[in-house]
């Protein structure tokens, strides 16, 4: 009868031990968390109005303003290859014929992509882009602010 007990106590004790084994080991082994698949952002661009390249006709040709305070850089780090969505809106007073261009540029300064319409509304949808960027905006004969909002979905 002693033997059985003992018995019966040893395969209690065993079978706990394996239970707190495994629950120790799968708490340490956890699933890596997934990194984020969209990086937002939004900030307001202000920018003094230079109607020079609408005057001159070179409006759309890579915000090369006279006046540099009428263009607005904002650098961005992308974490992986995705899609950027670039959107630029600045307030429209009625009557008036407003502009804004809008430039992503890579690494190098060397424009990847544009938006150039005549309005104060310009979007940019860039697919398979990674690395430094900068999101270029060029008050031609805007209001002196813009917001601009981007949102990056990688892979």
């Amino acid at each position: 009868m002693r033997r059985q007990a003992v018995v019966t106590a040893t395969a209690v004790i065993a079978g706990c031990s394996v239970i707190a084994a495994s629950a120790a080991g799968a708490a340490t082994h956890k699933p890596k968390p997934k990194p984020l698949k969209v990086m937002k952002g939004a900030y307001t661009a202000t920018a003094a109005p230079d109607p020079t390249m609408e005057a001159t006709g070179l409006a759309g040709m890579e915000c090369a303003n006279i006046d540099p305070a009428s263009v607005d850089n904002h650098p961005l780090s992308l974490p992986g290859t995705g899609m950027l969505k670039i959107v630029l809106d600045s307030p429209e007073l009625p009557g008036n014929k407003l502009d804004w261009d809008l430039h992503l540029l890579d690494a190098n300064g060397k424009i990847i992509s544009s938006s150039n319409g005549a309005t104060s509304h310009e979007e940019i949808d860039q697919p398979n882009i990674k690395g430094k960027v900068t999101i270029r905006a060029c008050n031609l004969m805007g209001e002196p602010t813009a917001n601009i909002s981007y949102v990056f979905t990688y892979r």
